[in-house]
């Protein structure tokens, strides 16, 4: 079984409850989360960060689904994947 796949599936389950965030300093642009992620949240920036990489940013974080393997395969440690807070601090 490929770890790497072309084609993404659409968000089933617990999708949209997570919030994702990506280190775009830290990031060196390998693209290993953009190719592990089984419904499409990363993408390429279009303008390089202050290294002169092009590094990944959250698309569409409502598709995450929190199976963690881009916070896994990351290594670099630049993305950080936990569940949304609802409400504000009591």
């Amino acid at each position: 079984m490929a770890l790497f796949k072309l084609e993404k599936k659409a968000p089933r389950g617990p999708a949209g409850k997570w919030d994702v965030v990506v280190a775009e300093d830290m990031c060196k642009a390998c693209g290993f989360c953009l190719n592990v992620c089984p419904v499409d949240v990363f993408a390429w920036r279009k303008t390089p960060n202050r290294l002169g990489w092009f590094p990944m940013i959250v698309a569409k974080e409502q598709n995450c689904i929190g199976c963690m393997l881009c916070y896994q395969i990351c290594p670099d440690f630049c993305i950080d994947v936990a569940v949304k807070q609802v409400g504000g601090l009591n």
